[in-house]
């Protein structure tokens, strides 16, 4: 589908109300055009109507129209800059982007730099297993277990008549 005919489809979505759908197609149309600005000036809005600063301070990070308190959201909630700039999604040129967001991403390079190596990641993939207290099988696992010791046993007093006739 072509960049205006997503476009489109996202101008409707916010006339009727559904900025989740509008996100969600934004952030598709991200994922193929990451270096788009209209794209991230458009769901740096969206974010901004639906009250989340953090997601508007990153995507309107390379744009003229994010805030000060968006981008100090977006630093709060991402110390590591590092982090920040891989959240970015940006591999374009940056004489493109306006003076202010050109300076933006360059003091985040050079925040990346000073603070050395990037972290690696080294724990689990897996989320912690949830902690019930004591284990009990749940309702089904017990009906399904009472029903078949019951056959077994209708099965064994069978056999048993059986063999004492």
């Amino acid at each position: 589908m072509a960049k205006a005919d997503v476009l489109a489809r996202v101008r409707a979505d916010l006339a009727a109300g559904h900025t989740h759908v509008a996100v969600q197609r934004l952030r598709t149309l991200l994922a193929v055009l990451p270096n788009d600005l209209e794209v991230r000036a458009l769901l740096t809005s969206v974010y901004r109507q639906t009250g989340n600063p953090v997601e508007a301070g990153r995507w309107g990070f390379l744009t003229e129209e994010v805030r000060e308190s968006e981008l100090a959201a977006f630093a709060k909630a991402n110390p590591d800059p590092w982090q920040r700039l891989r959240l970015l999604h940006f591999d374009g040129d940056p004489v493109g982007l306006s003076e202010a967001a050109a300076q933006r991403l360059v003091q985040l390079a050079d925040e990346a730099e000073k603070s050395g190596p990037p972290t690696r990641w080294v724990g689990s993939y897996r989320a912690p297993a949830k902690s019930r207290g004591v284990a009990l099988p749940c309702l089904f696992t017990t009906v399904i277990l009472a029903v078949a010791l019951a056959l077994v046993g209708i099965g064994a007093w069978k056999i048993m008549g059986y063999l004492l006739e």
